[in-house]
C-alpha cells in the first residue's frame, strides 16, 4: 500500500503543464492559497534578479574599487622608430625617460608604421606620407623601455600593403605584445586587447580617424572573408556657408553637372547641398554644404563607428578593471593644429560615458590639451615620443617623384629635398620636438592624479642625432608645461607646475570643461 502523500509537497506536471501552482499532492489549493503562493514566487524572482544585477555590476575581481591597490597607467605619443633604444642605455637623459615609463603598471604608445618583413610586402599607392617600416627587433627595444601595450591603428598601418600589415600582426604576436587596432578583418581590428598585471587587468582599444581610403578593415561574412586593415573612427564634415555662397555653389553644381543632391524642408528652400565628383551621395569625394548664418566647418562622429566603439568599451569594462583607449587623429579645428576637430571631442566624451578611464590620442605630432571629464582623463594629443621620420630607408620611387628626383637619386637626396635641408616642415617646427610622458595614478580604482614629465627630442640637431626622447631641462620643461597649460585652459583643466613636473589633481566625478557639463 502506498504511503499517504504529505501535505504541502509541490508536484510537477508533465512538460506541457504548469508546475507547482495548481496542484499539491493530497490537497487542493484554495484561491487565497494560490494568490499567496504566486505573490511569494514573484517576490522571490524579483529578489533574485536584483541580487544578480548587483553581482554583475561589481568589479571583475572580488575587491570593491575603494580597496583596489594604487595603479599607474603611463602613456607616450607617436613612435616612428628605426634605431635601437638599447644603444642609448648610457645616456642619462634618455634613461630618465625610461625609468619614468617603467614605473607604470601599464605603459602604452602609438606604434606608427609596420614591421613589414615578407617578400610579398609592397609600398601601396596611397601611403600616410612616408612609407614607414621598422625592424621587428625594435619591438623588443620598446618592450625593454617598459611599454606593454601598443596602439597600432594609424595612417601608416597599411603603408606596405596587406602583407605588411599582416607581418605587423605576426611580429606583435611573436613578441608576446598586447596590441590593438589592426587585424585580419574588422572584428579583429576593433577588438579590445587585455593586459594582465599583478595589480589588475587592463582593457585596451585602438582606433584611427586618419587613414588612406584602402586602410580600414572589412567585415567578414559567411560567404566572404574579411579585409585586413585598421579599426576606423570615421567622421562627417559639413561646410556651413552664407546664402550668397550657397546659391553660387548651386549654380556651379548645375553648370558643371556635378553629381549630388539637396536637402530641405517640404515647403522651405534647399538647406543642404551635397556634391560628389563620383556621382555618389556617400562617395569618398562627396562634400556637404549647408546654408547658415554662421559660416564654419562642422565635424561629427560617424554614427556606425560611434555605436561600435562605445559598445566595445562597455564590453571591455565588464572584462577588465581599467579601460584605456588610444586613437590616432590628425584632424584639427580651424583654430590650428594644436586644437582637435569637433568630432574628436565627441568621440572622447562618448568613450568616457561608455566606461573609459583614460582616453589618449596622438597624430598631429604636437601636444594638444588635457580635459578631465566626469572624473576621467582625456588627452587630445601626447605629441611625438620617438620621431625618426627622416631615417626610414629605402623609400619607393613615388616619394622621389614628388620632388622631381629620378631613379638615380639616393635617400638623403629625397629627405633633403622634402625639408629643404631642414629649413621647412617638421625639422623647422620646435613644437614637434617637445612633448610629455603622462602617468595616470589610480587610487581606489579611479583616476586620482596625472603626472606630466616633459621631454625633448633634439630640435635643431642633425637627423642622425634627433628623434629620441630625453628629460627636458628645467627651462624647456617649464616652457612645455606652460604651453600645455594654455592648451588645456579651454577645458578648465588646472596644471600645477613644480620643479619642471606638471600635476593634475582629479576629484571623483569632476568635469573641468563647461561644455562637458
Amino acid at each position: 500500500m502506498r504511503p499517504a502523500a504529505r501535505r504541502g509537497r509541490i508536484r510537477c506536471r508533465p512538460i506541457n503543464a504548469k508546475c507547482g501552482v495548481e496542484e499539491r499532492q493530497g490537497s487542493t489549493m484554495s484561491r487565497i492559497e494560490r494568490s499567496m503562493w504566486t505573490k511569494g514566487t514573484v517576490r522571490l524572482v524579483l529578489a533574485l534578479s536584483v541580487a544578480t544585477a548587483f553581482v554583475l555590476a561589481r568589479p571583475l575581481s572580488g575587491q570593491e574599487p575603494a580597496s583596489r591597490p594604487e595603479f599607474h597607467v603611463t602613456l607616450a605619443g607617436d613612435a616612428i622608430i628605426n634605431t635601437a633604444p638599447e644603444a642609448r642605455e648610457s645616456v642619462p637623459g634618455f634613461m630618465g625617460v625610461v625609468n619614468a615609463l617603467r614605473k607604470g603598471d601599464a605603459s602604452a604608445l602609438n606604434f606608427e608604421g609596420t614591421f613589414a618583413t615578407s617578400p610579398e610586402a609592397y609600398p601601396v599607392f596611397d601611403s600616410g606620407g612616408t612609407w614607414i617600416f621598422s625592424d621587428p627587433a625594435r619591438l623588443k627595444g620598446l618592450q625593454w623601455m617598459g611599454f606593454n601595450m601598443f596602439s597600432a591603428a594609424n595612417n601608416h598601418s597599411v603603408d606596405l600593403g596587406v602583407p605588411g600589415l599582416l607581418d605587423t600582426v605576426k611580429e606583435f604576436k611573436k613578441g608576446g605584445a598586447v596590441f590593438a587596432g589592426i587585424g585580419e578583418n574588422l572584428a579583429q581590428a576593433r577588438a579590445a586587447a587585455y593586459l594582465q598585471t599583478a595589480k589588475g587587468r587592463v582593457g585596451f582599444i585602438s582606433r584611427a580617424s586618419t587613414f588612406s581610403a584602402s586602410a580600414p578593415a572589412g567585415q567578414a561574412r559567411q560567404d566572404m572573408r574579411g579585409r585586413p586593415g585598421l579599426a576606423p573612427l570615421r567622421f562627417l564634415t559639413t561646410y556651413r556657408v552664407d546664402a550668397p555662397t550657397f546659391e553660387s555653389l548651386k549654380r556651379m553644381r548645375q553648370d558643371l553637372k556635378i553629381g549630388g543632391g539637396g536637402e530641405g524642408g517640404a515647403a522651405g528652400p534647399e538647406s543642404k547641398l551635397v556634391m560628389s565628383l563620383t556621382g555618389g551621395r556617400y562617395g569618398a569625394s562627396a562634400v556637404t554644404f549647408e546654408r547658415s548664418d554662421k559660416p564654419g566647418i562642422v565635424t561629427t562622429a560617424h554614427p556606425d563607428d560611434l555605436k561600435d566603439y562605445t559598445a566595445r568599451i562597455r564590453d571591455a569594462k565588464q572584462m577588465a578593471h581599467y579601460v584605456v583607449t588610444y586613437s590616432h587623429m590628425h584632424e584639427a579645428a580651424p583654430e590650428g593644429n594644436t586644437v582637435p576637430a569637433q568630432f574628436i571631442t565627441e568621440y572622447a566624451r562618448a568613450a568616457v560615458d561608455a566606461g573609459v578611464d583614460v582616453w589618449a590620442a596622438s597624430g598631429p605630432h604636437v601636444l594638444r590639451g588635457i580635459e578631465i571629464y566626469k572624473g576621467k582623463v582625456i588627452m587630445y594629443s601626447l605629441g611625438n615620443f620617438i620621431f625618426e621620420n627622416d631615417l626610414v630607408i629605402p623609400q619607393p620611387q613615388d616619394n622621389f617623384d614628388n620632388y622631381e628626383l629620378g631613379v638615380e637619386a639616393l635617400p638623403a637626396d629625397f629627405f633633403n629635398a622634402r625639408t629643404d635641408f631642414d629649413r621647412k616642415t617638421w625639422p623647422a617646427n620646435p613644437l614637434m620636438w617637445e612633448a610629455v610622458v603622462a602617468d595616470v595614478t589610480f587610487r581606489g580604482g579611479r583616476p586620482a592624479m596625472v603626472t606630466l614629465t616633459p621631454i625633448t627630442l633634439g630640435f635643431g640637431n642633425k637627423r642622425t642625432d634627433r628623434g629620441y626622447p630625453q628629460l627636458a631641462n628645467l627651462t624647456a620643461a617649464n616652457k612645455i608645461l606652460q604651453d600645455l597649460q594654455k592648451l588645456s585652459k579651454p577645458y578648465g583643466t588646472t596644471i600645477v607646475i613644480k620643479d619642471g613636473i606638471g600635476t593634475i589633481t582629479i576629484n571623483p566625478g569632476t568635469t573641468t570643461s563647461q561644455a562637458g557639463r
